[in-house]
This record gives structure tokens, sequence and C-alpha cells, in this order.
């Protein structure tokens, strides 16, 4: 016979849904991981001809490239395979892409409107 005494355990959830931690844990700041992703993203544009109107694939390329070098550039020991996706999962990437490709004014920042010679010389 079980002590009635006892208080009931309720079995908590193993992996519990909350809001995902979206903080930058690379060696660069956010503003130095922007920076360089901007800055490749133009390279891109400036690459096809300076041709408007693919600046979300630009910036998603771009994105893509400096993850995977900065990846690449991690110590990581043998047979650890890199996400692939963002912080958020598959699943919530399509649909943050999505909606970026829905207003595209409001997350990205437009280069279309700087022409090569009037660009900022880097230093």
């Amino acid at each position: 016979m079980e002590d009635e005494n006892m208080a009931r355990q309720t079995p908590k959830p193993v992996n519990p849904q909350g809001d995902p931690d979206i903080t930058w844990r690379g060696e660069f700041s956010l503003e130095q991981r922007e920076a360089m992703i901007r800055d490749a993203a133009y390279y891109h544009y400036a690459k096809r001809g300076y041709t408007p109107g693919h600046d979300l694939d630009d910036w998603l390329a771009a994105e893509t490239e400096i993850e995977r070098g900065m990846a690449e550039s991690a110590e990581f020991p043998p047979g650890t395979e890199v996400q692939q996706s963002g912080v958020h999962g598959a699943r919530q990437d399509d649909e943050l892409k999505r909606i970026v490709r829905q207003h595209p004014q409001k997350g990205i920042p437009q280069i279309e409107g700087i022409e090569p010679e009037n660009a900022p010389f880097k230093q």
C-alpha cells in the first residue's frame, strides 16, 4: 500500500516550447556581422551588373556565405555537423523568409540607390 501522504509528482516537459535564444554567439558583434553581410550582398549586386530587384536574394546568399565561413573557421570536433537552419528552425526560417519577401522594405537595407562611383571608400 502506497503512502497516501506522498505528494503527487507531475512530469515536466523535456523540451518546453519558449522563445528561442536569438543572441549572436560568434566572435563578431551583431553590428559587425550585419556589416559583413551588407558588404557581401553588395558584392553580389555588383557581380550581377547592378541589376535591381534581387536584393533579398543577394542578402540571403551573403548571409549564408558569412555563416558558412564562420562555421568553417570555428574549431569543431571531428564528426560534428553544423546546423544549416537558423535559431528558429527550418519551418520558422521559411516563414520568416516569406514575410520578408512580402515586406522587403522593412527588414533589409536597400542598396540599389547607391551607384558605385558614389559609394564610400573602405578604409
